[in-house]
Parts: C-alpha cells; sequence; structure tokens
C-alpha cells in the first residue's frame, strides 16, 4: 500500500488540515439542503436563537442533530472497521461483513415488530445485543475448523451470520407487514428524522470508546505484529483482544442503534487512513475517527441535494461507494495471493 505521508510533522499537519475540513463539512451540513442558509443565518442563530424564526428553528432542530449525529456515528464506524480488520487480520473485515449490521437490524425488529419496544433509550440495548450475538456467532463459526480461526474463515462465518440475520429478518415482516414502517428507519440506514436524544442515549458509549481506542493505538501496533510476538514482548494477548472486541461491539452497535443498517464506512475509511499514513494505529484511530466523520457528512449532505426535494436513504450512498471498493479490495487481495 502506498503511504503519502510518513514523516510525524507531515501526520501532525494532515491531523490538522482533517479537522479544519471537518469543520467545513460541518458547516455544509448546516447550510445545505432542501432550502439553503447562509453563515449569517447560523450565526444569527447561535448568538440571538429565536424560537419564532422558522430559519432558526430548522437549523437547530434538524440540521444541528443531523450534524452531530454524522461526525459521531461516522467516527465511531470507521473505528470499528479498523478494529475489525485488525482482529480479522484480513482487509475485507468490517462491521457490515461480519453481519454486525444485520444482526442489530434483526434484534431491533424483533423487538420493535413482535414485542411493540418503542422506547428508543431500551432499543438502542438491542443493537448493542444483537452486534455482540452477531459478532460472537462469527468467531465460533470461524474456529470451528481443525486448523484454528483464520481470517478468511472470519469473512465467510460473517458473510454466512449475515445472511442468516437477513433471512430471519425478512420472515418476520412478511409475516408482520404492518410493522415495517416502525423499522424502515433502521433498514434503510438514514439520519433524517432523528434527534439529539437518540445519539445522546449512545454518546457516552461511543464517546468512552473511541477516546480508549486512541489510547490503545501502541497495543494494537504491537498485536498487528503477531500473537507470538506480541505475547514475547510481554502484552497480554487475550485481554487485548477482548478490550478491541468490546470496543468494536459498542462502537458499531452504538452507531447502528441510531442511524440503521448504513454499511461500508468501516471497510472504506481505515483503508484510506492507510493509503494516507501506513500502518501506524497511533496515528491510524485519529485519522479515522477525522475521516470517518467527514465521509459520513458528505454523504449525508449528497442524501438532500441528489435528488430534492427527496432524499435518498444514506445507506444507498455509502453501498453506492462502498460495493465497489469492496470489490476493488477482494480483487486486489487474491491478485497478490496468487
Amino acid at each position: 500500500m502506498v503511504q503519502i505521508v510518513k514523516k510525524s510533522k507531515g501526520k501532525m499537519v494532515g491531523l490538522f488540515l482533517l479537522i479544519v475540513l471537518l469543520f467545513v463539512c460541518m458547516l455544509s451540513s448546516l447550510m445545505f439542503g432542501i432550502t439553503h442558509y447562509t453563515l449569517a443565518d447560523i450565526y444569527s442563530m447561535v448568538t440571538s436563537f429565536n424560537a419564532q424564526d422558522l430559519t432558526h428553528v430548522i437549523i437547530w432542530k434538524e440540521r444541528f442533530p443531523r450534524m452531530v449525529i454524522a461526525v459521531v456515528t461516522g467516527a465511531s464506524l470507521a473505528v470499528a472497521g479498523l478494529i475489525s480488520q485488525l482482529l480479522t487480520r484480513n482487509p475485507l473485515g468490517s462491521p457490515s461483513v461480519l453481519g454486525m449490521n444485520s444482526g442489530s437490524i434483526f434484534f431491533i425488529v424483533v423487538f420493535v415488530v413482535l414485542f411493540k419496544v418503542s422506547d428508543l433509550n431500551v432499543i438502542v440495548y438491542f443493537a448493542f445485543l444483537g452486534a455482540l450475538i452477531a459478532t460472537v456467532l462469527v468467531y465460533l463459526l470461524g474456529s470451528l475448523s481443525n486448523s484454528g480461526t483464520t481470517s478468511v474463515q472470519l469473512i465467510l462465518a460473517g458473510i454466512a451470520v449475515n445472511a442468516m440475520f437477513v433471512s430471519f429478518t425478512q420472515i418476520i415482516l412478511l409475516m408482520n407487514q404492518k410493522g415495517m414502517n416502525d423499522v424502515l428507519f433502521w433498514m434503510a440506514g438514514t439520519i433524517s428524522g432523528r434527534t439529539l436524544d437518540m445519539i445522546l442515549a449512545v454518546f457516552p458509549f461511543l464517546f468512552i470508546s473511541l477516546i480508549a481506542a486512541c489510547f490503545l493505538g501502541r497495543s494494537m501496533n504491537i498485536y498487528v505484529s503477531g500473537e507470538s510476538v506480541a505475547k514475547g514482548l510481554g502484552q497480554n494477548v487475550m485481554l487485548t483482544k477482548l478490550t478491541l472486541l468490546i470496543l468494536m461491539v459498542v462502537l458499531a452497535g452504538g452507531s447502528l442503534a441510531v442511524i440503521g443498517n448504513v454499511a461500508f464506512v468501516g471497510l472504506i475509511i481505515p483503508h484510506l487512513a492507510k493509503s494516507l499514513i501506513g500502518n501506524g494505529y497511533v496515528w491510524l484511530t485519529p485519522y479515522c475517527i477525522l475521516l470517518g466523520s467527514i465521509f459520513l457528512l458528505v454523504a449525508d449532505i449528497s442524501t438532500r441535494l441528489i435528488h430534492p426535494p427527496a432524499e435518498i436513504p444514506l445507506g444507498v450512498i455509502t453501498a453506492f461507494i462502498g460495493a465497489p471498493f469492496f470489490i476493488y479490495v477482494a480483487f486486489k487481495g487474491g491478485r497478490a495471493r496468487g
């Protein structure tokens, strides 16, 4: 993989430029949509909010929550993807490929459609549970072979678990078609219509996990060198794997609980970050946080601008970009092994 920035000073400058770009994208998220607003409108809303002013209300009640949700969930999905690629030692690793998306959606569908759960704070925990069970199943299926767990087996197990949960979800919805509208947002993947309360329910979990991932950069650098080498350097490999697995489940499950089935963010962003700065996880984690936030902000803005006044589901945009990228990475990996 080509590494564009090699020196620490250059990586620091790159980090600063990404922060600036993130700020620009955040402003753009507040400005652009079916109705466009100016920087003066945003400044007026911040300095002298007027509940009777429709512009202020739309920016604060609709645009601001979308911006915050895109920033937080984009960063979380990107870091979850980085961790999944590290744990599986496979460039195709991501929460969606490992079945976490479909697992979360299945549990949301079960409890919303069958048990009529409507409390968003409760639904969040069901999404966590679905992501956790999907991950455990993938690791169990991936370790059934006599040769032990390999990256290819984990990916194949993830595809199988994903297909299983998708099938179960479709069966439930076919049997309870009236409940389709209640879960349509989560199945399509979208930020539209989400409120600050939804992200606040998971924000503490996501924030702590992102900070923890940043501090684990050196441990990830040791782990990526191989388990035998890591043990030789004194690392508790089982504790490291368990910690990273928990972080991945929390980051992916918490994000999916809010925005639904938005795939491929965790696949694309780690590769983009590695192409910029190489494989050092001390730098990769903060780069993934910023790039993931920028990517989902741009994708969300695109959903409003491509076919106004209608909005395209966010999951469609990320899949449109991610599916060809998945094929490219798979082809590149297969050619390299060949």
